[in-house]
């Protein structure tokens, strides 16, 4: 597992009371046993941001969550004072098409927005996807999620498509070629 420091030095300001020593985020495979903190961690982001990750701002049912603690993908965790596992923070799936593709998903949790772990899940995502056979990954937005688009649209990939359509988005980049 990756272990991402806390903060940057240009993050002391807002994480500055999660800055201890003690406290990290560590990047790891997604677990079955991780669906209660998915659904917890998926609970606990504003409707917009669950509008941002599931094109709705509803809960996501237990069975979804299920499915994704079951399917490819990584989760940020927060460890705390010597917490061996501490609350999920950051989810991204890779699910493959079946096609040499893959489908890419991410969510920051509210609080850790704009300090670099979006980034890190991307990264680790499409590097998950290549790893699983897939020459390309493709992710689907909602038009005007300007975070998302900013962090796959320069995530050291070529853009192989960028398709608007009835107010969605939906940005394709080729794995074929090395980040």
């Amino acid at each position: 597992a990756l272990t991402v420091p806390m903060r940057r030095f240009h993050d002391w300001a807002v994480m500055e009371d999660r800055s201890s020593a003690a406290a990290a985020i560590t990047i790891r495979p997604v677990r079955r046993s991780d669906g209660a903190g998915l659904a917890k961690f998926y609970d606990a982001l504003a409707p917009e941001s669950r509008c941002r990750r599931f094109l709705t701002a509803c809960v996501p049912p237990a069975g979804l969550i299920a499915a994704l603690a079951g399917d490819p993908g990584v989760v940020a965790v927060l460890n705390e004072r010597g917490a061996r596992d501490g609350n999920i923070v950051g989810h991204a799936s890779v699910q493959p098409d079946g096609r040499h593709g893959a489908e890419v998903a991410f969510a920051v949790a509210d609080d850790f927005r704009g300090h670099g772990l979006g980034r890190q899940l991307v990264s680790r995502s499409l590097k998950l996807a290549r790893e699983l056979g897939a020459d390309r990954a493709s992710a689907t937005m909602m038009l005007g999620n300007v975070p998302m688009r900013h962090l796959l649209r320069t995530a050291g990939q070529p853009v192989q498509g960028d398709r608007l359509e009835a107010g969605i988005e939906e940005i394709e980049l080729d794995l074929r070629v090395p980040a």
